[in-house]
């Protein structure tokens, strides 16, 4: 896969460094040199530059990424400017970075793919895992849903995934199985393997469900 990045600060380059370790090329755009000079082996090729440029961008190969991530939030009108121009030479995917939910509606009409806001969904995240101390992680895929690893729950202990059947019982998957004592992680895990006190357990559902097993 190829990605455009535009902005090279802190959400730019970790975004940068997690694509180069999953073996993704990175093509940035970046104002400003300095920043440049310390991150550039980050990615595949770095333009200095105005990302707003349809010129630099195409110069830049944005007509042939799968992908473009605006990772700036400097000023919502660079946001969409760039947007715009990333449009006109037809990227499809673009995910831009932003500061506030005015601002994210504020692109709905340019139909990104997807606007992020850092702050809010850390935020979210460390908030659940705070209010509900058996849940390890949380992750939200959809409104009202998401992944979440918490303790297994006391009833289901001693028992195999097939006979607790979350899945028919609760429209609750269970993804995944981690031995908190081995590191052991299972993905698929085994339906037929006893869950332990020491393990785990990787769910994807609903909110309230998910929220009902932390608490027993």
């Amino acid at each position: 896969m190829r990605v455009l990045l535009i902005g090279f600060g802190a959400f730019g380059l970790w975004f940068a460094r997690t694509m180069c370790e999953l073996g993704h090329e990175v093509v940035a755009i970046e104002r400003d040199g300095d920043i440049v000079d310390r991150h550039a082996d980050w990615a595949s090729r770095v333009f200095v530059g105005d990302a707003t440029d349809p010129v630099l961008l195409e110069r830049a190969g944005a007509r042939d990424v799968d992908a473009a991530v605006i990772g700036t939030a400097e000023a919502l009108s660079t946001t969409i400017l760039a947007t715009v121009a990333l449009r006109d030479l037809g990227v499809r995917q673009i995910y831009a970075k932003v500061r506030s939910e005015n601002e994210a509606r504020a692109l709905e009409g340019l139909d990104i793919t997807e606007a992020i806001f850092p702050e809010r969904e850390a935020a979210f995240r460390l908030a659940h895992r705070i209010a509900t101390s058996s849940v390890l992680q949380y992750t939200p895929i959809a409104p009202g849903y998401s992944v979440q690893e918490m303790a297994c729950p006391d009833d289901w202990i001693g028992q195999t995934i097939l006979a607790i059947d979350p899945r028919t019982k609760l429209g609750v998957q269970v993804i995944a199985i981690r031995d908190a004592l081995t590191g052991e992680f299972r993905l698929p895990p085994d339906p037929g393997a006893v869950v332990k006190p020491s393990d785990s357990l990787v769910l994807a559902g609903s909110d309230e469900v998910l929220a009902r097993l932390a608490s027993r």
